[in-house]
């Protein structure tokens, strides 16, 4: 599961969303965070059960600096083997 954030630039609201993932009981595989538009966009990769990910989405939600918040199904990765011929 991907979540997408946008929040103003401040790094006291990165610490807060930071916080609050750290309290669900889900994986973080990855997490990017970038500044753009003058806001930060946060996107992360997590993983557990459905309710602990519905549980972050509602906590991050709620707070007053999220601009936006959104969530989408990550894709599995794909590996590809090209054989070439002699």
């Amino acid at each position: 599961m991907s979540i997408s954030i946008r929040i103003p630039p401040s790094m006291d609201y990165v610490g807060r969303v930071v916080s609050i993932v750290r309290r669900a009981k889900v994986f973080v595989r990855r997490m990017e965070i970038e500044a753009r538009d003058s806001t930060y966009h946060i996107v992360m990769d997590v993983e557990g059960p459905a309710d602990e990910i519905g549980w972050l989405i509602a906590k991050l939600d709620k707070l007053p600096e999220v601009l936006e918040i959104g969530r989408t199904q990550a894709a599995p990765a794909i590996a590809v083997a090209v054989r070439e011929g002699r």
